[in-house]
């Protein structure tokens, strides 16, 4: 089992010290979620529960510009998004904010790709809300295209772009994985058909395992073989368990994003104690 990082609830002051730490511990990844704003009230609610995990006042860094900072601190260890919601944002400058980290980082990066819930979120940057699933199937074959071709172009429904070049290219290659979240049925499809792994939630192994089986299904269905990573979260504060990691290596988990901290000034002692803990 690999351990990645949740930073997201990491001071920001305290950020660059904590992933030299965490690299030196052993962690694999540090991720870095996205939510471009924090409503005081939800108009549709959480649809995962009975209130989002995070308070109107959570703090939420730029993903790319945090990552490319990390990348400037650390040598090794992978670097996240978990996840960044694909269609908020413009495909273009977005395609070279991800080339530019990959750069940087010397192709350590990692892309956890989500469709959004908030629906606020996509009033506040202008962008529509009941269309973001069909917007993001064409923004991965956009960005698929700019990383891939020496003139690349693209005529679509939601994306029209003229012959262009696009320098830098990622470093990895075709792309820098995609990690298709979400749990509903079309986001299980996009997973499996073009996605390079599954960025999952913090369901227990036992909800989980019958997902991750339905993503193999439905790859095998799409003619698709290969590695296909699969990674969960621990929830806030869970601290190693060897039982629990055992149960999610069985439902077919690769990797488990942890924040193993109840509050933020706690992060430093949590990953010593888990990376301990966990023998990493």
């Amino acid at each position: 089992m690999r351990f990645g990082l949740n930073i997201v609830p990491v001071r920001p002051a305290e950020l660059g010290e904590l992933a030299v730490r965490a690299e030196e511990l052993g962690f694999e990844s540090l991720w870095s979620g996205e939510h471009v704003l924090t409503p005081v009230e939800l108009g549709d609610g959480y649809p995962s529960g009975p209130k989002p995990p995070f308070a109107p006042d959570s703090r939420f860094t730029e993903p790319f510009a945090t990552l490319s900072f990390l990348a400037s601190v650390t040598q090794r260890v992978r670097l996240g998004t978990g996840v960044l919601i694909l269609p908020l944002h413009p495909v273009v400058p977005l395609a070279r904010a991800i080339a530019t980290v990959d750069v940087f980082s010397g192709g350590r990066l990692s892309l956890g790709l989500g469709a959004g819930w908030m629906r606020e979120e996509f009033a506040a940057v202008g962008q529509g809300f009941t269309d973001r699933g069909r917007r993001m199937d064409e923004m991965l074959t956009v960005l698929d295209l700019l990383f891939g071709q020496d003139r690349p172009s693209f005529e679509g429904k939601f994306h029209q772009l003229p012959p262009m070049g696009f320098e830098p290219k990622p470093v990895q290659r075709p792309h820098p994985p995609f990690l298709i979240g979400g749990s509903s049925a079309a986001a299980l499809r996009r997973a499996a058909r073009v996605g390079d792994g599954w960025y999952g939630s913090q369901d227990p192994p036992d909800k989980l395992a019958p997902v991750i089986a339905q993503l193999h299904r439905l790859r095998a269905g799409y003619g698709r073989d290969g590695l296909f990573e699969i990674t969960a979260l621990l929830g806030w504060g869970q601290e190693f368990d060897a039982d629990l990691v055992r149960a999610y290596a069985d439902a077919g988990v690769h990797r488990l994003v942890v924040t193993p901290w109840a509050r933020s000034r706690e992060a430093p002692a949590g990953i010593d104690r888990f990376a301990r803990a966990a023998g990493i």
